[in-house]
């Protein structure tokens, strides 16, 4: 008999059920836990992607190379200009030569006439807007001077200057910053047109744009297309990387909606603006429209066409696709596309719109940006700027730093250099590419420095000699040693006779130190003017020693070099060791008639909204009397016209100069230092090895100081009259009064009352009897 199964009891039905629900009970508070972290998590992340977004995006934080420019060319009636040297300047800034100037960067030239479509441009000194003017080049002088417009007759008028470099950060990127009231409405139009027509509808990330993308994607024959928002861009280019992840995608949809939520939409869209990518120029990156409307276009971002800002914004979906440069065809036809979306949503009237497509590109064949063109020069503006600016500072704060440098004077310098080395070379035997050089060319008067060439390979980046190469510097010191003597006291002047017997002379170890002329002849008596002119070295030796060689050293130190000079008894001939710069700013006291004057490479600089930072005016101190300075500078001018230097009188005759030429020991170094009315120029020559060069100042670095004022125009060294100076014809050998009979003699000036006056005893010479005893 089989057995019932047992009926389950309310007991044992109680307890399965209980235990059920203890386990859903469980789980429920698990998942909550779970869910908990998860919302606490995901709040703390949100909390951290916002904070990311605050501390970034609320100075709009791009990192903007500081932009160094060169100096503008002013334009004044009067001023000294030639049309190769206009057209030159004009090359160099990319301005276009047409028939009719009628937009900013043309120019017309017909003979001696100029107009020039002139750009705008903030300076330091102010915003200058775009001025057409009309002038005449006449005898070698700027006249005529005009507003084209209104016929106004203009005081001054400067181009816009010189690009020269940058200092970039560790991304290549560069920009141009705009605020949204720069930017037209046809280029804002054109851009949500194409990009994301829901901008001012979505909170960041538009759903139906993603699904919409999905189909396309699915159902498409292979072409791709995106979803993102105009926000999902500027987040993934602003804030994340390229990268094709889900987390990725992730971070970008939150980060879009905090930034709608934190932000206005205009500042939104002003950021795009100045973060979106339009391709490359050689190692650097396009960035924002401003730029890249200056870039393609050469003008503002305000002055674009409809036609431009459809070519700009149809380039985003591939910038090197659309590059109007190189794939004219592709460009053109994706501009029109996007004109006829802007027809479509009704943004172009019918007429606009074939008006506009009718138009070339108009691209500008501007030549892309070589970023340190002028290595050494933008190596000292460095050095100069690294005093009052960080590293961080100077790469991402966008600075723009005005300097001095003549961009014209600096191509045609470079250019002199490296032929007139190669010359030499061959002439001499010597050693192809063995010599190395340094040239530094200011302002006399200013001491604004206008070219700088630290190698004779001129483009490359290294060892800047101009700077940092320390040798000594020979005779070119000699004319500081005579205007010592003239300033310690009044008994010398430039006919004062000095002794050029030989000299020993006892040194602190025992030994005897005795000089010698490069000639290694003895010339007796000999005026100070002629021991100058012919570079004696036992007589400036002797000098030296009249006066004091502690004297000498503190007044040479006191005219500007650094550091102690010390009292060698060699120290009037030279033992010194400067740099090329250092002696430039040495004979800038003797150009500026006895003013300190440091030599400088920067003008101004600026934040980039045009605010003025920093003005680097001229500083002046007088270290000699303007007389006795005034003496010093006919001797120089003698040394040109008679003396070691008179290969560049030969080669100008009509340009007078005043200038030294300097040899060391060995014949490793040579030296010319030189100035005319406007310019001075320092010439080192020489090989880095400081091995024997078989050169001397006036075999190599005085051809190169002439080869390039062969060709430069300068104003001619006028001393000019001064109430308390006096000229007097003397003769060489005595430094009396010459009369009639000298044959010898040379007019020199004297401080008012100080010259001779007694007469050389000049005897006729004899006359050859005839041959018939007449």
């Amino acid at each position: 008999m089989s057995k019932k199964p047992k009926k389950k009891t309310g007991k044992t039905i109680s307890k399965n059920t209980k235990a059920k629900q203890a386990r859903r009970k469980k789980w429920r508070v698990l998942f909550w836990k779970l869910a908990l972290v998860l919302v606490v998590l995901f709040a703390g992340f949100t909390l951290y992607l916002d904070s990311v977004i605050q501390s970034k995006f609320k100075e709009n934080r791009w990192q903007l190379p500081a932009r160094v420019y060169a100096q503008s060319l002013e334009l004044a009636n009067g001023k000294p200009m030639t049309p190769t040297r206009l057209r030159q300047e004009l090359e160099l800034l990319g301005y276009r030569k047409v028939v009719k100037a009628t937009r900013q960067g043309d120019y017309e030239n017909y003979k001696g006439s100029f107009f020039i479509h002139i750009r705008e441009f903030q300076f330091w000194d102010g915003q200058q807007e775009s001025l057409p003017v009309s002038f005449s080049i006449k005898s070698g002088r700027v006249s005529e001077l005009k507003n084209r417009e209104s016929g106004k007759t203009l005081q001054m008028a400067r181009l816009d200057p010189l690009l020269i470099g940058q200092f970039h950060p560790n991304r290549l990127e560069d920009r141009i910053l705009v605020h949204s009231d720069d930017v037209p409405e046809h280029f804002k139009q054109a851009l949500l047109t194409v990009e994301d027509r829901a901008f001012y509808e979505h909170s960041g990330v538009s759903p139906k744009a993603i699904m919409r993308a999905l189909w396309h994607n699915v159902t498409s024959d292979g072409r791709s297309q995106g979803g993102s928002t105009i926000t999902q861009q500027l987040v993934k280019n602003y804030f994340l990387t390229n990268d094709r992840t889900l987390w990725r995608k992730f971070k970008e949809a939150i980060m879009s909606v905090i930034l709608e939520v934190r932000y206005e939409k205009d500042d939104i869209l002003q950021a795009y603006y100045n973060e979106v990518y339009f391709g490359q120029d050689g190692g650097r990156a396009i960035h924002g429209v401003g730029l890249a409307s200056q870039y393609f276009f050469d003008k503002r971002v305000r002055d674009l066409t409809p036609a431009q800002s459809a070519l700009l914004v149809g380039m985003l979906k591939s910038p090197s696709g659309y590059n109007p440069r190189r794939k004219k065809e592709a460009a053109l036809k994706r501009r029109n596309q996007v004109l006829k979306l802007m027809y479509d949503q009704k943004h172009l009237t019918e007429q606009e719109y074939q008006q506009q497509r009718e138009t070339t590109l108009s691209v500008v064949n501007k030549p892309e940006l070589k970023l340190s063109r002028v290595p050494a020069f933008m190596d000292l503006v460095k050095r100069r700027l690294q005093d009052s600016y960080s590293e961080d500072e100077l790469k991402s704060e966008g600075l723009r730093i005005f300097t001095t440098l003549d961009p014209v004077m600096q191509r045609y310098t470079e250019g002199k250099v490296a032929t007139t080395l190669t010359r030499i070379e061959k002439s001499k035997g010597i050693d192809d590419d063995s010599l190395q050089t340094a040239v530094i060319i200011t302002s006399s008067q200013t001491g604004n420095i206008l070219a700088l060439v630290g190698d004779r390979y001129t483009d490359k980046a290294g060892f800047n000699r101009a700077i940092d190469a320390k040798r000594q510097i020979g005779s070119v010191i000699k004319p500081y040693v005579v205007l010592a003597a003239l300033e310690k006291s009044s008994q010398y002047d430039l006919a004062t006779i000095i002794s050029d017997e030989p000299l020993s002379l006892k040194q602190r170890d025992g030994t005897l130190w005795q000089p010698r002329n490069y000639d290694r002849e003895n010339h007796g008596q000999v005026p100070l003017f002629v021991a100058l002119m012919k570079s004696y070295n036992i007589a400036m030796a002797r000098l030296g020693q009249q006066v004091g060689i502690d004297t000498v050293a503190d007044f040479i130190g006191q005219a500007g070099v650094d550091g102690k000079v010390r009292a060698l008894d060699a120290l009037p001939l030279g033992v010194l060791e400067l740099t090329p710069i250092e002696l430039a700013g040495l004979y800038q006291s003797l150009a500026s008639g006895g003013l300190k004057i440091k030599p400088e490479a920067i003008t101004a600089v600026t934040d980039n909204q045009g605010e003025l930072l920093e003005r680097y005016p001229i500083e002046s101190e007088r270290i000699a009397s303007e007389l006795n300075t005034y003496l010093v500078k006919a001797g120089m001018q003698l040394v040109v016209e008679k003396g070691t230097a008179r290969y560049l009188h030969n080669q100008n005759p009509f340009t007078k100069f005043a200038g030294k030429t300097g040899t060391t020991n060995d014949l490793k170094d040579s030296w010319f230092a030189g100035f005319s009315g406007e310019h001075l120029a320092v010439v080192w020559v020489g090989r880095d090895d400081s091995t024997e060069a078989n050169i001397t100042g006036s075999s190599a670095a005085l051809p190169v100081f002439t080869d390039i004022f062969n060709g430069l125009p300068t104003e001619t060294l006028q001393l000019g009259y001064e109430e308390n100076i006096e000229w007097k014809l003397i003769d060489s050998d005595s430094g009396l009064l010459a009369n009639d009979h000298c044959e010898e003699s040379v007019e020199i000036p004297f401080i008012r009352g100080t010259a001779p006056t007694e007469y050389a005893n000049c005897e006729p010479e004899e006359a050859e009897e005839s041959f018939f005893g007449l």
